[in-house]
């Protein structure tokens, strides 16, 4: 099956303006006009969010390779993301912080010049109705059912119903507290220490903050520059959009894989593609990532999904290849730069493989890599303690394992047919092949490093699995190209294509037979549940708990001078204690760099003794919510009333609906204990 093209169909709904004609003068400075003109105005109408569509759709439309439609706006996507991203910097020292005025004004004016500029000549003209390739339609079905299943449990219920979805998630309380002081002060926390000093734990003002800054300006923007002033309500958002992150994710590896596929699978042949990439994420290996909280190596494995597609097959012109590879690298450094170890050997492979079809700009090419590289360095250098660590390879850390029953089958597949004769005459095919051999050199090198040092594979091995199985996926859309051909269109291969009817048939049972397969395999190694199972049951929610916490952190002052710590019992089947009670409660209070130690400490019950202890050594003072009137008492009487400035104690309540009640009066004893 031929598939040497390297660029996708020209968009049937797009059609190029004849160079130097009047109109594109014309037009260039009218567009131009209207990118730098319309944030001020659509700001005062409080449609700030149509100016993102806007700068959006004129990224989209600056490409002047022959992409579709979906491309564009995928392209233009990660092409916003990285530069969001870096001026992320600017904003954090200039006065308007992530304003979106500022930020729109910021992002229309390379936009405008490059409307005057590069593509002055150049006229798109829309013919109406635009009619997308069968293909994308399948791939955007495919993305509304993973965002279906990744939102609907969430829409419907309030913050503690959010909460509880992700309770158990403890990265994720902290990456809320990353993205809610990035959203309050303006800005990356680097550069904004002594700020994000109460309510960030420790050495969190230098973690890579690429996802949070950009989810905060989609909140900026989506909110007309309204922050939020309730952590409650910020924790509602963020948890929505975390769950946004997931779709965008899967959205990423199957465009991906599409991309990587080329135009030799079209029309219904795209179906089992997406229903086989998107399936692998949703049930076996990108829902396990939202429920423990990786939040920002989700966002960081999209970028690298658009990253490795664009490697395997790149764009039709060199200079919107290079801006593209350059914005996606620095998208992931300030994301997760660990996915830097895959990224960068990614853009050496492009280079070595597409060296003959890229023409000959050497000083082009220089500049580029220079930008990136000083561009992409900025997170290392901000976090260079650890960084610079290699002990930080061998840290322990709590990831739930990627599935060995899936993964070395999907492996052993994609390699065995990018290995056969046709697939080594294709430099996408060998692009998508390196593109695995660098994932997974990566991976064992870690692992070897590891077991070497420790005698045993940990935390980082594990995440540096998860780059293995997205590259992998991809690669798979290459892979999958000559065993498709009963479904290939005929322009693909000059043979005489089957009526639609019957290409629909075989997708469809196609793509039936691989999602049940999926869904028999998708339990872990160790058996249980599958993650979508878990995520869509409800089976790892802490309702009680959430409720707790939420009740808790309402009845505070704000701002609270003490420190909350939460030393209840069980209560509906939960132990508060053993979970995440008190860090929830201590991001919520937005003193988590304070309330941390007393997360630590409160995971178990304490007597009256150690409570007054803790409570002596503390460097701050610190309230206790107890539902045990006898410990209550017990600790207030220990106390006595010169330590009482220090060691508040709370008393909780159930009423006859089981709902906690804090009965207490701050600052004072238990109304059950006077």
């Amino acid at each position: 099956m031929t598939d040497a093209d390297t660029a996708t169909p020209a968009d049937p709904g797009l059609r190029p303006g004849r160079a130097g004609g009047g109109r594109g003068w014309a037009a260039a400075p009218v567009g131009a006009a209207v990118l730098l003109g319309a944030p001020p105005v659509l700001h005062v109408l409080d449609a700030d969010l149509l100016t993102l569509a806007l700068l959006w759709g004129a990224a989209a439309f600056q490409f002047r390779s022959r992409l579709t439609v979906l491309d564009r706006l995928v392209l233009a996507a990660g092409l916003l993301t990285g530069w969001f991203c870096l001026l992320g910097v600017l904003a954090s020292v200039w006065p308007w912080g992530l304003r979106p005025v500022a930020l729109a004004e910021a992002t229309a004016l390379p936009l405008a010049l490059a409307t005057l500029t590069v593509n002055r000549h150049r006229v798109l003209r829309l013919r109406l109705p635009v009619r997308p390739p069968l293909g994308d339609w399948l791939l955007v079905l495919t993305v509304a059912a993973a965002g279906w299943f990744s939102l609907r449990p969430l829409l419907a219920v309030g913050v503690t119903g959010r909460l509880a979805a992700l309770y158990q998630g403890e990265d994720l309380a902290r990456h809320f507290a990353l993205y809610d002081s990035v959203l309050r002060f303006g800005g990356y926390l680097t550069f904004h220490r002594a700020q994000a000093a109460v309510p960030l734990e420790e050495g969190f003002q230098s973690y890579p903050q690429g996802s949070h800054l950009t989810l905060a300006v989609l909140t900026e923007f989506a909110r007309n520059g309204d922050v939020p002033t309730e952590a409650a309500t910020a924790l509602g958002t963020f948890v929505l959009l975390a769950a946004g992150v997931l779709t965008a994710f899967v959205g990423a590896v199957v465009w991906a894989a599409r991309r990587a596929a080329g135009p030799a699978l079209g029309g219904w042949a795209v179906l089992p593609l997406c229903v086989a990439v998107g399936g692998y994420l949703v049930l076996a290996e990108g829902t396990p990532l939202l429920l423990v909280g990786f939040e920002s190596e989700l966002f960081g494995l999209a970028l690298l999904a658009l990253l490795t597609a664009v490697v395997c097959r790149p764009v039709g012109r060199t200079g919107e290849q290079l801006l593209l590879l350059g914005a996606l690298t620095v998208g992931v450094s300030f994301s997760y730069y660990l996915l830097l170890a895959v990224a960068g050997p990614l853009l050496l492979l492009w280079a070595v493989v597409h060296r003959r079809r890229r023409p000959r700009m050497p000083a082009r090419t220089a500049a580029a890599a220079v930008v990136t590289g000083a561009a992409a360095v900025l997170p290392v250098l901000a976090n260079w303690k650890q960084a610079n660590s290699a002990e930080a390879l061998v840290i322990p850390g709590g990831v739930l394992p990627v599935g060995r029953h899936l993964l070395l089958p999907l492996l052993a597949l994609t390699v065995l047919g990018l290995l056969t004769a046709p697939a080594r005459r294709n430099p996408v095919r060998r692009a998508a092949l390196g593109a695995v051999a660098v994932a997974g050199a990566v991976a064992v090198a870690v692992m070897r490093y590891q077991v070497a040092t420790t005698g045993k594979t940990s935390y980082y091995y594990e995440k540096l699995l998860h780059p293995v199985f997205v590259v992998t996926l991809i690669a798979l859309g290459a892979a999958v190209v000559p065993v498709a051909g009963a479904l290939v269109p005929r322009q693909a291969t000059g043979r005489r294509r089957s009526p639609w009817p019957v290409q629909a048939g075989w997708a469809v049972l196609t793509a039936a037979a691989l999602f049940l397969t999926l869904v028999l395999n998708a339990k872990p190694d160790r058996g249980g549940p599958s993650a979508a199972d878990v995520y869509r049951h409800g089976l790892r929610a802490a309702p009680a708990s959430a409720l707790l916490v939420t009740t808790v952190a309402a009845s505070r002052p704000v701002p609270d001078p003490r420190i909350g710590v939460l030393l209840v019992d069980p209560h509906g089947g939960e132990d508060p204690r053993a979970a995440e009670g008190n860090l929830w409660l201590g991001v919520l209070a937005r003193d988590n760099g304070l309330s941390w130690r007393a997360w630590l400490w409160g995971r178990r019950h304490r007597s009256a003794q150690e409570i007054v202890d803790f409570a002596d050594a503390s460097p701050v003072p610190m309230r206790v919510y107890l539902d045990d009137p006898v410990l209550a008492a017990d600790t207030v009487a220990l106390a006595g009333p010169g330590r009482l400035a220090e060691l508040d104690v709370a008393l909780i309540r159930y009423d006859p609906r089981g709902r906690p009640v804090v009965v207490a009066p701050f600052g004072g004893t238990p109304p059950a204990l006077e």
